[in-house]
């Protein structure tokens, strides 16, 4: 097992043999602009508040034309099989040619040709990686899961602070970390932190640093950071460990947020704790039934959504 990779493990998966652009050709409108060139003398102006002059010498009249070859390398890190880019972009040009685009059309819009076809392919790929990854989850060959080999994220021992001794702190017992500086929070991840601070299940609390700590690896190339970590014990005995991703009302239903949320629920879902122990280890203490959930809840819904992910049969 190793940590999951966007680019070897999910991106290489995905089979775009056989992909059909018609859509993305059927998309491009009769009427796209054509860029215009022309020839233009710059010089020194004699006299006057212009210290520069142009003057237009020329109408470029160079037939420009659209070149498969730059075309198929311009969407190789998407599709990363240099045969089956060129055969996308050739499916591409017989879709266009169709409906009626002749090659001097083609060659004056295909800056903006290829910039389409890329967002079409960048839509599908998204489509294809998330359906590669859900089968790979399922069939075991990604998982979401504690560990009893030792392989787990381990948690941080210590983190580096600008903040002096005297500075101001957060009035909080349960944080993994002895001093919470209070200007190292801003006002959303205080409010959460003190309201988990406040309760009685909850064994311990971090909150994650972005880029640096425990990251989510979905289907799409940025990692998922979430902004808390932490453990309760609802029951009295098992515990549990739950992700927390916030975010403000204003960036609800926008796309990061989208996937972000489907991704932790799907995680959630598919959670497994491992119940075996490699060959020739001994395993001296294990707590029984400890579960991970992950979770994204808006500020506005904070007093309303957090207490049910920390007391969800009292909920």
């Amino acid at each position: 097992m190793r940590t999951l990779n966007y680019e070897t493990d999910i991106l290489s998966g995905i089979d775009w043999r056989g992909f059909d652009p018609g859509e993305i050709a059927a998309s491009i409108p009769q009427n796209m602009q054509t860029v215009e060139n022309q020839l233009e003398r710059i010089g020194f102006a004699e006299g006057g508040a212009e210290a520069f002059a142009s003057e237009t010498v020329a109408t470029n009249l160079e037939l420009l034309r659209f070149d498969p070859v730059h075309a198929a390398r311009m969407i190789m890190d998407i599709v990363s099989n240099s045969f089956v880019a060129w055969e996308i972009v050739d499916r591409f040009l017989a879709a266009l040619r169709c409906r009626g685009f002749d090659d001097i059309r083609l060659g004056r819009i295909a800056a903006r040709l290829v910039e389409e076809l890329r967002k079409g392919l960048d839509k599908e790929r998204d489509k294809r990686a998330e359906d590669f990854f859900k089968k790979e989850v399922v069939a075991g060959r990604i998982q979401f899961r504690l560990r009893l080999d030792g392989r787990d994220w381990p948690m941080p021992s210590h983190i580096h602070t600008n903040e002096p001794e005297s500075a101001p702190v957060l009035p909080v017992n349960k944080s993994l970390f002895d001093t919470v500086y209070y200007n190292e929070f801003n006002n959303a991840e205080r409010e959460v932190a003190v309201c988990l601070d406040r309760e009685e299940t909850l064994t311990w609390w971090h909150r994650n640093v972005a880029r640096h700590q425990y990251g989510l690896q979905g289907w799409k190339r940025a990692r998922i950071y979430p902004d808390f970590i932490f453990s309760v014990r609802p029951d009295g005995s098992s515990s549990r460990i739950t992700v927390l991703e916030t975010k403000g009302d204003q960036l609800d239903n926008n796309l990061d947020t989208t996937y972000k949320r489907a991704l932790l629920k799907f995680l959630s879902e598919n959670f497994a704790l491992d119940d075996c122990i490699p060959a020739g280890q001994l395993e001296l203490v294990r707590e029984n039934g400890e579960t991970v959930q992950c979770a994204l809840v808006l500020m506005s819904e904070m007093n309303t959504e957090l207490p049910k992910l920390i007391r969800p049969a009292m909920s």
